[in-house]
């Protein structure tokens, strides 16, 4: 269904209107500083907003500055993203202040796309709120949204729907605050256009909404592809002296990449009783099994307390085992 050329205006001033109104009151959204709307939208990539804006307060309270983010030392910033997981992304966001330092600031779209870490989507939604750029940011949020005001039919996945959807977006975006309405269609989705049992009596576009009047909504968007998650199990040694860990750096480029770990057994001690915990990560589900009373075979590299190495950061898996088993 297309839009008539009077419903597109009506449709992005109602989306703006409800977002003044019922907007999320987020800090960075009080800002102009680009260094703090480039963190926060870095941060919560893969993070839920609660858990991330006290890391971002804590990362502008130690590096207040992108010259303050890039000086900074590997170590000062895995310490400072310890517990969010995804640790690449503090080294790309590393990467990004180092260049940025180096070069300035980003203007639009294709610019903020040369910055390590930041993929179509970010770099809209930057370009739209940094910079003014009229540009649709268009996550699986997003999509969800206009797939519904359309009521596209097809499968999401293909070029065809992305071409459509981003055509469509295009039209929609407010000229004059692009990206406030990209932050609006984000808490909409959020708030109302939810995946499940979508609230669209609420909606403030419900009477411009095709999907709504052909009572598809539930149905929006279309979906082919099914992520396919691998399980996976783990074995670990605990060696300890005293309060201090055992530690060895984990290889790059695979799971936790570079940081450090208790040791990995290759297979499992025999009469040994392991304390099991269950992990996911977006597409993998991990069984990991840590066996206290053994300390493996080889020499750690590092000793560190629970401190230590929580400020040198600390895959969740392991923040959830010693939270689970506190006594250790």
């Amino acid at each position: 269904m297309k839009q008539s050329p009077t419903e597109i205006p009506a449709v992005a001033e109602k989306i703006i209107q409800w977002y003044d109104k019922s907007g999320r009151h987020l800090p960075w959204r009080e800002l102009r500083n680009p260094y703090a709307i480039w963190l926060s939208e870095v941060i919560l990539q893969q993070t839920r907003v609660e858990q991330g804006r006290s890391y971002w307060e804590r990362f502008l309270q130690e590096l207040p500055t992108v010259e303050d983010l890039a000086a900074a030392s590997d170590t000062q910033i895995k310490g400072l993203w310890s517990g969010l997981g995804y640790y690449r992304r503090a080294d790309l966001l590393h990467r990004g202040a180092k260049q940025i330092a180096r070069t300035g600031w980003p203007q639009g779209t294709k610019e903020w796309l040369e910055v390590p870490g930041i993929g179509p989507y970010t770099a809209a939604a930057l370009a739209s709120i940094v910079d003014g750029e009229v540009v649709p940011a268009l996550d699986g949020n997003a999509f969800r949204v206009y797939s519904r005001l359309a009521d596209w039919s097809e499968p999401i996945e293909t070029s065809r729907s992305k071409a459509f959807i981003y055509s469509l977006a295009l039209n929609f975006v407010h000229p004059k605050r692009p990206g406030d309405f990209n932050q609006a269609v984000m808490d909409l989705a959020q708030a109302l256009c939810t995946p499940k049992k979508p609230k669209c009596n609420e909606c403030p576009v419900q009477e411009l909404c095709a999907a709504r009047s052909a009572g598809s909504a539930e149905l929006r968007p279309v979906k082919t592809r099914t992520l396919k998650v691998t399980e996976q199990d783990l074995h670990f040694a605990v060696p300890r002296r005293g309060h201090q860990f055992g530690l060895v750096q984990r290889p790059l480029g695979g799971i936790w990449s570079g940081l450090y770990t208790l040791p990995e057994l290759a297979t499992v001690p025999p009469g040994f009783t392991p304390q099991v915990l269950d992990h996911r990560l977006s597409h993998r589900k991990l069984r990991v099994h840590f066996y206290p009373e053994f300390e493996g075979s080889s020499e750690p590299e590092i000793w560190l307390t629970r401190e230590e190495w929580s400020k040198r950061g600390m895959p969740q898996a392991f923040v959830h085992w010693l939270t689970k088993f506190p006594y250790i």
